[in-house]
């Protein structure tokens, strides 16, 4: 995994914890096992929501990524499920239909990014596929980002340019309609 990947789940969490929070070598140690293990990036941002979502239910505080770690085994493990019983062929070979919804949503907003998402069909690994998806959508940001995107996602990172980053990416999503660049939604 890319240092992408560390770096998103870093600047979710912050998010999600509304403070600017430093992880412990624990937590940078775990997300260490997601990459190694190839959880893809989607389901460890959709588990540390469903956390913190169950924690404001509860009025808990979440202290640390490590409160996360079962929620993304859970949810990995679901989702591997769900693709293996859903059908009789390996997850790179379902790559290029997944890729080419997601090419046929950027068609309007950035056509010029359509034709290089279809294109990751030729990878032959789901995780290097998932790695490309994750540099092409902060790309996209990037492109599509407004001087007011900007402004807004500087107030709300306070700072913090790992989570403007990731902030920017959200508003430019939000904006545009468009999805996270992923195999797994």
């Amino acid at each position: 995994m890319s240092a992408e990947y560390f770096l998103e789940i870093e600047a979710h969490f912050a998010l999600r914890r509304g403070t600017p929070f430093v992880l412990s070598p624990k937590d940078w140690a775990l997300m260490q096992e997601w990459a190694a293990e190839a959880i893809p990036l989607p389901v460890v941002i959709e588990a540390i929501d469903s956390v913190f979502d169950k924690a404001i239910e509860r009025n808990k505080k979440v202290n640390g990524l490590r409160y996360c770690r079962h929620a993304v085994k859970e949810l990995w493990q679901e989702r591997r499920e769900l693709h293996i019983g859903g059908a009789d062929s390996v997850p790179e070979e379902g790559a290029e239909s997944l890729l080419a919804a997601l090419a046929d949503v950027l068609e309007t907003a950035a056509p010029s990014f359509a034709p290089r998402v279809r294109e990751l069909a030729r990878e032959k690994s789901v995780p290097r596929i998932e790695e490309k998806l994750i540099d092409l959508e902060h790309e996209l940001a990037d492109s599509l980002a407004t001087d007011e995107i900007r402004a807004e996602a500087a107030r709300a990172a306070e700072g913090n340019a790992r989570a403007e980053e990731a902030h920017l990416r959200r508003l430019v999503r939000e904006k545009y309609s468009l999805p996270r660049l992923t195999l797994f939604l």
